[in-house]
Protein backbone atom coordinates (compact mmCIF):
# COMPACT_ATOMS: atom_id res chain seq x y z
CA UNK A 1 0.00 0.00 0.00
CA UNK A 2 3.03 2.39 0.70
CA UNK A 3 4.46 1.62 -2.51
CA UNK A 4 1.18 2.36 -4.20
CA UNK A 5 0.98 5.60 -2.47
CA UNK A 6 4.28 6.84 -3.36
CA UNK A 7 3.88 5.68 -6.69
CA UNK A 8 0.73 7.49 -6.99
CA UNK A 9 1.68 10.62 -5.50
CA UNK A 10 4.67 10.64 -7.13
CA UNK A 11 2.54 10.64 -10.59
CA UNK A 12 0.67 13.93 -9.21
CA UNK A 13 3.81 15.53 -8.33
CA UNK A 14 5.76 15.04 -12.13
CA UNK A 15 2.30 15.70 -13.99
CA UNK A 16 1.81 18.97 -12.02
CA UNK A 17 5.57 19.51 -12.74
CA UNK A 18 4.89 19.00 -16.74
CA UNK A 19 6.66 15.50 -16.98
CA UNK A 20 3.55 14.11 -18.29
CA UNK A 21 5.39 10.68 -19.75
CA UNK A 22 7.01 9.72 -16.23
CA UNK A 23 3.98 10.79 -14.86
CA UNK A 24 1.91 7.84 -16.62
CA UNK A 25 4.88 5.47 -16.04
CA UNK A 26 4.59 6.08 -12.15
CA UNK A 27 1.02 5.87 -12.25
CA UNK A 28 1.02 2.77 -14.40
CA UNK A 29 3.84 1.36 -11.49
CA UNK A 30 1.77 2.50 -8.72
CA UNK A 31 -1.21 0.60 -9.94
CA UNK A 32 1.25 -2.58 -10.78
CA UNK A 33 2.23 -2.37 -7.28
CA UNK A 34 -1.13 -2.09 -5.93
CA UNK A 35 -1.84 -5.72 -8.17
CA UNK A 36 0.91 -7.33 -6.65
CA UNK A 37 0.30 -6.55 -2.76
CA UNK A 38 -3.13 -8.29 -3.21
CA UNK A 39 -3.59 -11.13 -0.45
CA UNK A 40 -4.66 -14.67 -1.48
CA UNK A 41 -4.30 -14.69 -4.76
CA UNK A 42 -3.94 -17.43 -6.85
CA UNK A 43 -1.19 -19.41 -8.81
CA UNK A 44 -2.69 -18.91 -11.88
CA UNK A 45 -3.52 -15.26 -10.53
CA UNK A 46 0.14 -14.54 -10.09
CA UNK A 47 1.38 -16.39 -13.04
CA UNK A 48 -0.86 -14.19 -15.62
CA UNK A 49 -0.09 -11.05 -13.25
CA UNK A 50 3.68 -11.33 -13.82
CA UNK A 51 3.44 -12.37 -17.35
CA UNK A 52 1.47 -8.99 -18.00
CA UNK A 53 3.98 -6.75 -16.65
CA UNK A 54 6.54 -9.16 -18.05
CA UNK A 55 4.88 -8.72 -21.86
CA UNK A 56 4.70 -4.72 -21.35
CA UNK A 57 8.05 -4.79 -20.31
CA UNK A 58 8.73 -6.40 -23.95
CA UNK A 59 6.43 -4.49 -26.29
CA UNK A 60 7.35 -0.74 -25.15
CA UNK A 61 10.12 -1.67 -28.05
CA UNK A 62 7.88 -1.99 -31.23
CA UNK A 63 6.29 1.12 -32.54
CA UNK A 64 10.38 2.20 -31.94
CA UNK A 65 12.07 0.01 -33.85
CA UNK A 66 11.88 1.69 -37.49
CA UNK A 67 13.14 5.08 -35.84
CA UNK A 68 15.74 3.57 -33.62
CA UNK A 69 17.39 2.13 -36.17
CA UNK A 70 17.42 5.63 -38.25
CA UNK A 71 18.59 7.22 -35.30
CA UNK A 72 21.48 4.54 -35.26
CA UNK A 73 21.87 5.12 -39.07
CA UNK A 74 22.29 8.60 -38.43
CA UNK A 75 24.26 9.34 -35.33
CA UNK A 76 26.37 5.60 -35.26
CA UNK A 77 29.54 5.86 -36.99
CA UNK A 78 31.46 2.97 -35.65
CA UNK A 79 33.17 0.27 -37.56
CA UNK A 80 31.03 -2.82 -36.27
CA UNK A 81 27.63 -0.50 -37.42
CA UNK A 82 29.56 0.60 -40.67
CA UNK A 83 30.29 -3.63 -41.15
CA UNK A 84 26.92 -4.54 -40.76
CA UNK A 85 25.43 -1.52 -43.19
CA UNK A 86 27.94 -2.82 -45.25
CA UNK A 87 26.73 -6.42 -45.33
CA UNK A 88 23.23 -5.01 -45.81
CA UNK A 89 23.68 -3.06 -48.69
CA UNK A 90 25.60 -6.34 -50.23
CA UNK A 91 22.48 -8.56 -49.61
CA UNK A 92 20.21 -5.25 -50.97
CA UNK A 93 22.58 -5.07 -54.44
CA UNK A 94 21.97 -8.93 -55.09
CA UNK A 95 18.25 -8.15 -54.63
CA UNK A 96 18.81 -4.94 -57.25
CA UNK A 97 17.18 -1.51 -56.28
CA UNK A 98 17.92 1.40 -54.55
CA UNK A 99 18.62 2.43 -51.07
CA UNK A 100 14.62 3.51 -49.91
CA UNK A 101 13.89 0.28 -48.00
CA UNK A 102 17.31 -0.55 -46.49
CA UNK A 103 16.32 0.44 -43.02
CA UNK A 104 13.42 -2.28 -43.62
CA UNK A 105 15.83 -4.80 -44.77
CA UNK A 106 17.91 -4.02 -41.36
CA UNK A 107 14.94 -4.06 -39.38
CA UNK A 108 14.02 -7.79 -40.56
CA UNK A 109 17.63 -9.20 -39.74
CA UNK A 110 17.38 -7.04 -36.35
CA UNK A 111 13.70 -8.72 -35.55
CA UNK A 112 15.01 -12.39 -36.77
CA UNK A 113 18.11 -12.76 -34.14
CA UNK A 114 15.73 -12.53 -31.02
CA UNK A 115 13.42 -15.34 -32.73
CA UNK A 116 16.58 -17.45 -33.61
CA UNK A 117 18.32 -17.32 -30.12
CA UNK A 118 14.78 -18.31 -28.84
CA UNK A 119 14.48 -21.36 -31.43
CA UNK A 120 17.61 -22.19 -30.10
CA UNK A 121 17.47 -21.93 -26.31
CA UNK A 122 13.63 -23.00 -25.90
CA UNK A 123 14.13 -26.55 -25.43
CA UNK A 124 17.05 -26.11 -23.04
CA UNK A 125 15.07 -23.98 -20.79
CA UNK A 126 12.48 -26.17 -21.19
CA UNK A 127 14.84 -29.57 -20.19
CA UNK A 128 16.24 -27.63 -17.32
CA UNK A 129 12.75 -26.91 -15.94
CA UNK A 130 11.92 -30.45 -15.96
CA UNK A 131 15.02 -30.74 -13.84
CA UNK A 132 15.79 -28.06 -11.72
CA UNK A 133 11.92 -26.61 -11.69
CA UNK A 134 9.82 -24.09 -13.59
CA UNK A 135 10.53 -21.22 -10.82
CA UNK A 136 14.26 -21.13 -10.44
CA UNK A 137 14.52 -21.41 -14.21
CA UNK A 138 11.84 -18.37 -14.79
CA UNK A 139 13.99 -16.35 -12.17
CA UNK A 140 16.77 -17.08 -13.88
CA UNK A 141 15.60 -15.79 -16.92
CA UNK A 142 14.20 -13.10 -15.48
CA UNK A 143 17.92 -11.58 -14.66
CA UNK A 144 18.60 -12.02 -17.95
CA UNK A 145 15.82 -10.16 -19.25
CA UNK A 146 16.76 -7.15 -16.69
CA UNK A 147 20.47 -7.69 -17.71
CA UNK A 148 19.45 -6.64 -21.85
CA UNK A 149 17.33 -3.81 -20.78
CA UNK A 150 20.01 -2.53 -18.81
CA UNK A 151 22.27 -2.90 -21.72
CA UNK A 152 19.36 -1.05 -23.95
CA UNK A 153 19.14 2.15 -21.71
CA UNK A 154 22.92 2.53 -22.12
CA UNK A 155 22.90 1.86 -25.85
CA UNK A 156 24.54 4.73 -27.61
CA UNK A 157 25.91 2.43 -30.33
CA UNK A 158 24.57 0.02 -32.57
CA UNK A 159 26.35 -2.97 -31.05
CA UNK A 160 25.62 -2.81 -27.11
CA UNK A 161 21.57 -2.29 -28.41
CA UNK A 162 22.34 -5.73 -30.33
CA UNK A 163 24.54 -6.98 -27.64
CA UNK A 164 20.80 -6.53 -25.48
CA UNK A 165 18.72 -8.05 -27.97
CA UNK A 166 21.25 -11.49 -27.84
CA UNK A 167 21.47 -11.23 -24.10
CA UNK A 168 17.30 -10.86 -24.50
CA UNK A 169 16.65 -13.99 -26.81
CA UNK A 170 18.96 -16.21 -25.09
CA UNK A 171 17.46 -15.79 -21.27
CA UNK A 172 13.94 -14.56 -22.34
CA UNK A 173 11.68 -18.00 -20.38
CA UNK A 174 8.81 -15.93 -19.55
CA UNK A 175 6.30 -17.36 -21.66
CA UNK A 176 7.27 -21.08 -22.22
CA UNK A 177 7.30 -21.36 -18.52
CA UNK A 178 3.72 -19.61 -18.27
CA UNK A 179 2.65 -21.92 -20.15
CA UNK A 180 4.34 -24.61 -19.08
CA UNK A 181 3.22 -23.47 -14.94
CA UNK A 182 -0.55 -23.62 -16.43
CA UNK A 183 -0.33 -26.99 -18.23
CA UNK A 184 0.87 -28.46 -14.69
CA UNK A 185 -1.99 -27.32 -12.26
CA UNK A 186 -4.68 -27.05 -15.03
CA UNK A 187 -6.89 -30.75 -15.48
CA UNK A 188 -6.80 -31.54 -19.20
CA UNK A 189 -10.82 -30.28 -19.84
CA UNK A 190 -10.20 -26.42 -18.97
CA UNK A 191 -6.82 -26.60 -20.61
CA UNK A 192 -7.47 -24.35 -23.20
CA UNK A 193 -9.62 -21.73 -21.31
CA UNK A 194 -6.89 -21.45 -18.64
CA UNK A 195 -4.47 -21.15 -21.81
CA UNK A 196 -6.09 -18.16 -22.91
CA UNK A 197 -5.16 -16.28 -20.15
CA UNK A 198 -1.49 -16.10 -21.76
CA UNK A 199 -3.20 -14.79 -24.77
CA UNK A 200 -5.49 -12.30 -23.16
CA UNK A 201 -1.92 -11.11 -21.44
CA UNK A 202 -0.46 -10.84 -24.59
CA UNK A 203 -3.14 -8.78 -26.12
CA UNK A 204 -3.41 -6.32 -22.94
CA UNK A 205 0.91 -6.08 -22.91
CA UNK A 206 0.25 -5.01 -26.92
CA UNK A 207 -2.38 -2.78 -25.75
CA UNK A 208 -0.38 -0.70 -23.24
CA UNK A 209 3.03 -1.20 -24.18
CA UNK A 210 3.43 -0.22 -27.77
CA UNK A 211 1.76 3.61 -26.94
CA UNK A 212 3.14 3.63 -23.48
CA UNK A 213 7.01 3.30 -25.95
CA UNK A 214 5.79 5.84 -27.82
CA UNK A 215 4.65 8.07 -25.42
CA UNK A 216 7.92 7.59 -23.30
CA UNK A 217 9.87 8.08 -26.40
CA UNK A 218 9.26 11.77 -25.93
CA UNK A 219 11.05 11.86 -22.85
CA UNK A 220 14.98 12.42 -24.48
CA UNK A 221 17.01 10.84 -21.71
CA UNK A 222 20.21 12.19 -23.79
CA UNK A 223 18.78 16.10 -23.32
CA UNK A 224 18.55 15.45 -19.93
CA UNK A 225 22.11 13.40 -19.00
CA UNK A 226 23.86 14.41 -22.10
CA UNK A 227 27.62 13.13 -20.91
CA UNK A 228 26.11 9.21 -19.92
CA UNK A 229 26.08 7.15 -23.01
CA UNK A 230 22.86 7.00 -23.24
CA UNK A 231 20.22 7.22 -26.52
CA UNK A 232 16.97 9.19 -27.38
CA UNK A 233 15.53 6.02 -27.12
CA UNK A 234 16.52 4.99 -23.30
CA UNK A 235 13.37 6.52 -21.22
CA UNK A 236 11.24 3.33 -22.46
CA UNK A 237 14.13 1.06 -21.76
CA UNK A 238 14.72 2.63 -18.85
CA UNK A 239 10.82 1.85 -17.89
CA UNK A 240 11.37 -1.36 -18.95
CA UNK A 241 14.60 -2.39 -16.75
CA UNK A 242 12.31 -0.99 -13.68
CA UNK A 243 8.97 -3.38 -14.48
CA UNK A 244 11.65 -6.34 -15.15
CA UNK A 245 12.96 -5.70 -11.72
CA UNK A 246 9.64 -5.34 -9.99
CA UNK A 247 8.26 -8.75 -11.77
CA UNK A 248 11.69 -10.27 -10.29
CA UNK A 249 10.67 -9.61 -6.93
CA UNK A 250 7.30 -10.56 -7.22
CA UNK A 251 7.79 -13.69 -8.38
CA UNK A 252 10.63 -14.55 -6.01
CA UNK A 253 8.27 -13.90 -3.06
CA UNK A 254 5.15 -15.31 -4.08
CA UNK A 255 5.21 -17.76 -7.10
CA UNK A 256 5.03 -21.02 -5.76
CA UNK A 257 6.85 -24.16 -7.74
CA UNK A 258 4.20 -26.19 -10.03
CA UNK A 259 6.34 -28.94 -11.46
CA UNK A 260 4.75 -32.14 -9.64
CA UNK A 261 1.52 -30.48 -9.14
CA UNK A 262 -1.47 -32.70 -8.78
CA UNK A 263 -3.92 -31.53 -11.06
CA UNK A 264 -6.89 -33.35 -10.07
CA UNK A 265 -8.40 -36.55 -8.32
CA UNK A 266 -8.05 -39.67 -10.08
CA UNK A 267 -11.95 -39.52 -10.27
CA UNK A 268 -11.78 -37.15 -12.58
CA UNK A 269 -9.06 -37.88 -15.05
CA UNK A 270 -10.07 -38.04 -18.12
CA UNK A 271 -8.53 -40.10 -21.00
CA UNK A 272 -7.33 -37.49 -23.89
CA UNK A 273 -6.94 -39.20 -27.64
CA UNK A 274 -5.43 -36.98 -29.50
CA UNK A 275 -4.33 -37.86 -32.98
CA UNK A 276 -2.39 -34.97 -33.75
CA UNK A 277 1.73 -35.79 -33.42
CA UNK A 278 3.48 -33.19 -31.59
CA UNK A 279 6.15 -32.72 -35.03
CA UNK A 280 3.00 -32.57 -36.97
CA UNK A 281 1.53 -29.21 -34.34
CA UNK A 282 5.00 -27.84 -34.79
CA UNK A 283 4.91 -27.76 -38.62
CA UNK A 284 1.74 -25.69 -38.15
CA UNK A 285 2.93 -23.77 -35.52
CA UNK A 286 5.99 -22.65 -38.03
CA UNK A 287 4.18 -22.77 -41.12
CA UNK A 288 1.51 -19.90 -39.62
CA UNK A 289 4.28 -17.54 -37.80
CA UNK A 290 7.05 -17.71 -40.51
CA UNK A 291 4.29 -15.32 -42.35
CA UNK A 292 2.14 -13.95 -39.77
CA UNK A 293 4.97 -12.66 -37.42
CA UNK A 294 6.31 -11.82 -40.72
CA UNK A 295 4.01 -9.67 -41.86
CA UNK A 296 3.16 -8.54 -38.11
CA UNK A 297 6.75 -7.08 -38.10
CA UNK A 298 6.35 -5.43 -41.68
CA UNK A 299 3.08 -3.81 -40.55
CA UNK A 300 4.69 -0.32 -38.83
CA UNK A 301 6.89 -0.28 -42.27
CA UNK A 302 3.97 -0.56 -43.96
CA UNK A 303 1.73 2.28 -41.53
CA UNK A 304 4.87 4.39 -41.84
CA UNK A 305 5.64 4.10 -46.08
CA UNK A 306 2.05 4.41 -46.82
CA UNK A 307 0.97 6.77 -44.20
CA UNK A 308 3.95 8.53 -42.37
CA UNK A 309 2.69 7.36 -39.10
CA UNK A 310 4.74 8.70 -36.02
CA UNK A 311 5.64 6.54 -32.78
CA UNK A 312 2.29 7.62 -31.27
CA UNK A 313 0.35 6.97 -34.33
CA UNK A 314 2.16 3.65 -34.24
CA UNK A 315 1.29 3.02 -30.97
CA UNK A 316 -2.18 3.57 -30.70
CA UNK A 317 -2.76 1.28 -33.81
CA UNK A 318 -1.12 -2.12 -32.15
CA UNK A 319 -2.91 -0.46 -28.59
CA UNK A 320 -6.15 -1.28 -31.27
CA UNK A 321 -4.89 -4.61 -32.20
CA UNK A 322 -3.90 -5.44 -28.03
CA UNK A 323 -7.92 -4.53 -27.19
CA UNK A 324 -9.15 -6.46 -30.21
CA UNK A 325 -7.31 -9.67 -29.04
CA UNK A 326 -7.60 -9.51 -25.43
CA UNK A 327 -11.88 -9.04 -26.27
CA UNK A 328 -11.68 -12.25 -28.72
CA UNK A 329 -9.77 -14.23 -26.13
CA UNK A 330 -11.80 -13.44 -23.04
CA UNK A 331 -15.23 -13.15 -24.58
CA UNK A 332 -14.85 -15.87 -27.34
CA UNK A 333 -11.62 -18.52 -26.81
CA UNK A 334 -12.13 -18.97 -23.30
CA UNK A 335 -16.10 -19.60 -24.01
CA UNK A 336 -16.05 -21.79 -26.42
CA UNK A 337 -12.67 -23.85 -26.99
CA UNK A 338 -13.29 -27.28 -26.00
CA UNK A 339 -16.75 -27.06 -24.96
CA UNK A 340 -18.70 -25.72 -28.04
CA UNK A 341 -16.00 -25.72 -30.21
CA UNK A 342 -12.63 -27.49 -31.18
CA UNK A 343 -9.20 -26.06 -30.60
CA UNK A 344 -8.92 -27.64 -34.16
CA UNK A 345 -11.62 -25.50 -35.52
CA UNK A 346 -10.51 -22.32 -34.00
CA UNK A 347 -6.74 -22.47 -35.64
CA UNK A 348 -8.59 -23.26 -39.04
CA UNK A 349 -10.96 -20.08 -37.95
CA UNK A 350 -7.96 -17.78 -37.41
CA UNK A 351 -5.78 -18.59 -40.22
CA UNK A 352 -8.72 -17.57 -42.69
CA UNK A 353 -9.29 -14.39 -40.90
CA UNK A 354 -5.17 -13.55 -41.13
CA UNK A 355 -5.39 -14.31 -45.05
CA UNK A 356 -8.56 -11.99 -45.35
CA UNK A 357 -6.89 -9.48 -43.55
CA UNK A 358 -3.72 -9.72 -45.27
CA UNK A 359 -5.35 -9.02 -48.10
CA UNK A 360 -7.57 -6.12 -47.20
CA UNK A 361 -4.35 -4.69 -46.42
CA UNK A 362 -2.73 -4.87 -49.40
CA UNK A 363 -4.89 -4.09 -51.70
CA UNK A 364 -7.60 -1.95 -49.70
CA UNK A 365 -5.61 -0.38 -47.14
CA UNK A 366 -4.15 3.40 -48.48
CA UNK A 367 -6.94 4.91 -46.09
CA UNK A 368 -7.17 4.42 -42.34
CA UNK A 369 -10.69 3.15 -42.61
CA UNK A 370 -9.23 0.00 -44.28
CA UNK A 371 -6.18 -0.07 -42.03
CA UNK A 372 -8.19 -0.98 -38.53
CA UNK A 373 -10.29 -3.23 -40.90
CA UNK A 374 -7.53 -5.09 -41.79
CA UNK A 375 -6.39 -4.91 -38.43
CA UNK A 376 -9.13 -6.33 -37.21
CA UNK A 377 -9.08 -9.67 -38.88
CA UNK A 378 -5.48 -9.83 -37.63
CA UNK A 379 -6.86 -9.08 -34.21
CA UNK A 380 -8.82 -12.02 -34.06
CA UNK A 381 -6.13 -14.33 -35.45
CA UNK A 382 -3.52 -12.98 -33.08
CA UNK A 383 -6.67 -14.27 -30.00
CA UNK A 384 -7.36 -17.65 -31.36
CA UNK A 385 -4.06 -19.45 -33.66
CA UNK A 386 -1.38 -19.36 -31.12
CA UNK A 387 -3.32 -20.23 -28.07
CA UNK A 388 -5.19 -23.28 -29.39
CA UNK A 389 -1.85 -24.67 -30.98
CA UNK A 390 -1.07 -24.82 -27.83
CA UNK A 391 -3.23 -26.10 -26.31
CA UNK A 392 -3.33 -28.89 -28.40
CA UNK A 393 0.57 -29.34 -28.27
CA UNK A 394 -0.01 -29.62 -24.37
CA UNK A 395 -2.29 -32.54 -24.65
CA UNK A 396 -0.50 -34.49 -27.67
CA UNK A 397 1.91 -36.67 -24.96
CA UNK A 398 0.46 -35.22 -21.53
CA UNK A 399 0.78 -38.74 -19.75
CA UNK A 400 4.48 -37.61 -19.69
CA UNK A 401 4.28 -35.18 -16.72
CA UNK A 402 8.06 -35.04 -16.27
CA UNK A 403 8.84 -34.16 -19.47
CA UNK A 404 6.22 -31.27 -20.47
CA UNK A 405 8.99 -28.81 -20.31
CA UNK A 406 10.70 -30.31 -22.83
CA UNK A 407 7.54 -30.96 -25.05
CA UNK A 408 6.25 -27.71 -24.70
CA UNK A 409 9.67 -25.98 -25.24
CA UNK A 410 10.36 -28.39 -28.43
CA UNK A 411 6.68 -26.75 -29.91
CA UNK A 412 7.77 -23.50 -28.54
CA UNK A 413 11.04 -23.64 -30.74
CA UNK A 414 9.52 -24.14 -34.17
CA UNK A 415 7.49 -20.91 -33.78
CA UNK A 416 10.42 -19.11 -32.88
CA UNK A 417 11.77 -20.67 -35.79
CA UNK A 418 9.13 -19.25 -37.77
CA UNK A 419 9.54 -16.08 -36.51
CA UNK A 420 13.45 -15.56 -36.79
CA UNK A 421 13.06 -16.34 -40.62
CA UNK A 422 9.16 -14.91 -41.26
CA UNK A 423 10.85 -11.26 -40.72
CA UNK A 424 13.98 -11.83 -43.12
CA UNK A 425 11.89 -13.65 -45.78
CA UNK A 426 8.53 -10.68 -45.17
CA UNK A 427 10.46 -7.80 -45.38
CA UNK A 428 12.94 -8.91 -48.36
CA UNK A 429 9.60 -9.23 -50.17
CA UNK A 430 8.52 -6.32 -49.09
CA UNK A 431 11.97 -4.51 -50.51
CA UNK A 432 11.47 -6.82 -53.87
CA UNK A 433 7.92 -6.85 -54.71
CA UNK A 434 6.38 -4.39 -52.69
CA UNK A 435 3.69 -3.57 -49.89
CA UNK A 436 0.90 -4.53 -51.77
CA UNK A 437 2.51 -7.77 -53.28
CA UNK A 438 3.60 -9.36 -50.75
CA UNK A 439 0.92 -9.05 -48.80
CA UNK A 440 -1.74 -10.38 -51.40
CA UNK A 441 0.90 -13.25 -51.63
CA UNK A 442 1.26 -13.83 -48.24
CA UNK A 443 -2.50 -13.91 -47.43
CA UNK A 444 -2.84 -16.05 -50.38
CA UNK A 445 0.10 -18.89 -48.75
CA UNK A 446 -1.99 -18.24 -44.91
CA UNK A 447 -5.39 -19.39 -47.40
CA UNK A 448 -3.79 -22.33 -48.43
CA UNK A 449 -2.61 -23.19 -44.95
CA UNK A 450 -6.24 -22.75 -43.59
CA UNK A 451 -7.24 -25.67 -45.62
CA UNK A 452 -4.63 -28.04 -45.13
CA UNK A 453 -5.46 -27.64 -41.28
CA UNK A 454 -9.41 -27.89 -42.04
CA UNK A 455 -8.90 -31.35 -43.63
CA UNK A 456 -5.92 -32.76 -41.66
CA UNK A 457 -6.03 -30.72 -38.39
CA UNK A 458 -8.46 -33.82 -36.00
CA UNK A 459 -10.15 -32.26 -32.81
CA UNK A 460 -8.88 -33.72 -29.94
CA UNK A 461 -11.28 -36.96 -28.57
CA UNK A 462 -12.00 -36.86 -25.31
CA UNK A 463 -13.57 -40.02 -23.43
CA UNK A 464 -14.33 -40.11 -19.83
CA UNK A 465 -12.92 -42.60 -17.37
Amino acid sequence: MLATLTFLSLAGYLYSSGLHQFALASAILGLIFHGIGRKNQSTIQIIVFALIIDILAFTIILPLLPRLLNHYNVHDKSEFYLWCKQHIIEFRNLLGGGDRLDIVLFGGFVGSLFSFLQFVISPLIGAFSDSFGRKFVLVTSMFGNALSMGLWIFADSFFVFLLSRIVGGLTEGNVQMSIAMITDITPEESRSKNLAWVGISFALGFTVGPPLGAYLAKMDLKQVFPDLPVNSFSTPALFAFVLICIETVYLILYLPETKGFKKVDNKKKSDYSNPNSLAFLGWIHFLFLFVFSGMEFTLTFLTFDRFKFTNVSQGMLLGYLGILSALVQGGYVRRVAHKKMSEASLVFQGILSCSIGLAILGHFAFDLTWLYIGATFLAFTSGTVVTSLTSLASLSRDEHDESQGKILGTFRSMGQLGRSLGPIASCTGYYILGSRTIYLTSGALLFVLALACKQLLVPVKVKKA
